[in-house]
């Protein structure tokens, strides 16, 4: 089941899908890749990790280990501000020397002092504004459902490649691919279908 509808600024389309469990993956690249959100900016990472995008700190503390903003490894995620326009990076703890060496506040973060993010520009205050977000490692699978059930703005012509692949009946409603594509960015959001019981009939 699927329906189209005028998306709010920012986004020229709003797409709602409902999708079988096993294929909520399929939507797990534009995660990768980078998506678009609405976002109050000013603020520190911690607060628009909590407040933004809904996780409890307990989260935060125990599972976002690997923090990148504007592609700068971040260790103080209390300090550290949001500001319009940013490219925000999250991810789990990652493996070996590198991933060891990457993670917030770790034993070998020295090493990698000269690339690490230092806030060195005058706060600019707490304002409506955009930032892009990407996921990575389980991070994607664990806050994947959360982010699209909320919604998130993604280049429509990397959703119709996604959208080819799902089953028929997902796309019932939809119109034509050419159309999403055309859209230029899409607000996404998905949801997924309860599981029928057996011996139950659509």
């Amino acid at each position: 089941m699927t329906e189209s509808n005028r998306a709010d600024a920012g986004a020229s389309g709003m797409l709602c899908i409902t999708v079988p469990a096993d294929r909520l993956a399929c939507f797990f690249p534009l995660l990768q890749k980078g998506f678009e959100l609405g976002v109050l900016v000013g603020c520190p990472i911690r607060a628009l990790l909590r407040d933004g995008l809904g996780l409890t700190d307990e989260y935060i503390e125990t599972r976002i280990q690997t923090v990148f903003l504007d592609g700068k490894p971040v260790d103080d995620i209390d300090g550290a501000l949001i500001r319009d326009g940013a490219t925000l990076a999250l991810a789990p703890a990652m493996p070996g020397l590198m991933g060891a060496m990457l993670r917030r506040g770790g034993y070998y973060a020295p090493m990698r002092s000269g690339i690490t993010h230092r806030d060195d520009a005058a706060p600019q205050g707490i304002a409506q504004g955009r930032i892009t977000v990407k996921l990575f490692g389980m991070a994607v699978r664990e806050l994947g459902l959360q982010l699209l059930e909320r919604g998130i703005e993604v280049g429509a012509g990397d959703l119709a490649r996604i959208v080819r692949e799902l089953p028929q009946d997902c796309r019932e409603g939809l119109g034509t691919l050419e159309g999403l594509e055309g859209q230029g960015r899409v607000l996404l959001q998905v949801s997924v279908a309860p599981e029928r019981e057996e011996g139950t009939r659509d």
